[in-house]
C-alpha cells in the first residue's frame, strides 16, 4: 500500500516505528471507513471530510492549522487530534461530544491567554530599566 494512494500530499512526510509526520497538508481522496495507516503530526491541515468514516483511529494527534472530519458516518471524535492549531470542523451532531467541548474549552483558554499576552506586552513595551 502506498501513502499515495489513498491520500494528496502536499509537502514532504516520514515513516518513522510506522506513523507518518507529515510537513505539509493531507487530504484523504478515497473513500474508506477507517484510515489504512497512522498519522503522528501534520504540520498543515488534515481534510478526511466527505467520507465514509467510522472511526477517527490513526487521525494525526497533533494539526498546525485546520483538522476536518465533517460529513462521515461518525458517532464518536475518539482518535481524534488532541491539538488543533486552527479550527476544528465536524459535523453538528458531534458538538456535544467530549472530545470536542474539550478542544473548544482549550482554543477559549488558548485564546484568552494570547489575548493577555498580547496586552501585557502593549503595555510593557515602553518599560525601560536602567541599572
Amino acid at each position: 500500500m502506498k501513502l499515495e494512494d489513498y491520500f494528496k500530499i502536499w509537502g514532504t512526510y516520514e515513516l518513522k516505528d510506522g506513523v507518518y509526520n507529515v510537513n505539509g497538508d493531507v487530504r484523504l481522496n478515497k473513500c474508506v471507513e477507517k484510515l489504512p495507516v497512522k498519522f503522528g503530526k501534520v504540520t498543515g491541515s488534515f481534510n478526511c471530510s466527505n467520507n465514509n468514516l467510522i472511526t477517527l483511529e490513526g487521525c494525526p494527534k497533533i494539526v498546525g492549522r485546520e483538522f476536518d472530519c465533517s460529513y462521515n458516518s461518525l458517532t464518536s471524535l475518539k482518535g481524534c487530534p488532541t491539538h488543533v492549531g486552527g479550527n476544528f470542523v465536524c459535523d453538528m451532531k458531534l458538538h456535544n461530544n467530549k472530545e470536542y467541548r474539550q478542544f473548544k474549552i482549550m482554543k477559549k483558554l488558548k485564546d484568552e491567554i494570547f489575548f493577555l499576552k498580547k496586552n501585557f506586552f502593549k503595555r510593557t513595551k515602553k518599560i525601560y530599566c536602567h541599572y
